[in-house]
């Protein structure tokens, strides 16, 4: 079973959890700071919306996302009406056929394969005009483990590896964060 069919398996117990849990929200907030208000966002797997997309919405940016989940996305459209949102693999996603001036993917990029991890950083890339902010979470060890919620193997490149993955798909690591839960977030610049 892929990350996308075991989060649609589990969904109702990842809301209740994710629900009560305000974990990340000071990163992503900080983050959505340093954008200007108006800005489109594009939030990758954004689940039901909360804390992540929550935060976006607030700061006057404009949301738009997508998710594979339809569960999740139907608790995501109840909460978030306004917001533009696909059903739709990140891997095999259009991403709306334009282009955006910042991409967040929080909780996901370490779910795929190795060579779904780097063809998504890549296409996030091509999607974010120059200049473009990019934020998404990985550990910075090199590991594997199992997923709390859905019971999947996770895996991370490590930081050496994604720097190089960033700096080959046109982008520029500024800085990494953890928030209060141990969890790392890649802060990057589209450069060209």
């Amino acid at each position: 079973m892929d990350a996308a069919a075991a989060y649609e398996q589990h969904a109702p117990g990842f809301l209740r959890a994710r629900d009560k849990s305000n974990i990340g929200a000071r990163v992503v907030e900080q983050w959505s700071r340093q954008l200007n208000p108006g800005t489109e966002v594009l939030d990758i797997g954004c689940g039901a919306g909360y804390p992540v997309t929550k935060v976006l919405v607030h700061a006057g940016l404009s949301v738009w996302a997508i998710d594979a989940s339809p569960t999740l996305l139907a608790q995501f459209r109840a909460r978030f009406p306004r917001v533009r949102v696909a059903c739709e693999r990140a891997q095999q996603s259009h991403y709306f056929g334009r282009k955006f001036g910042a991409a967040i993917s929080v909780g996901l990029l370490f779910l795929l394969p190795e060579s779904d991890q780097v063809n998504l950083i890549r296409r996030m890339s091509e999607i974010m005009v120059t200049g473009g902010s990019l934020l998404f979470t990985a550990p910075l060890e090199v590991g594997t483990w199992i997923d709390l919620h859905t019971g999947h193997e996770c895996r991370s490149l490590g930081r050496a590896r994604y720097e190089d993955v960033l700096e080959r798909s046109g982008l520029r690591l500024i800085a990494t964060h953890e928030d209060e839960g141990a969890n790392n977030y890649y802060e990057a610049q589209k450069i060209v």
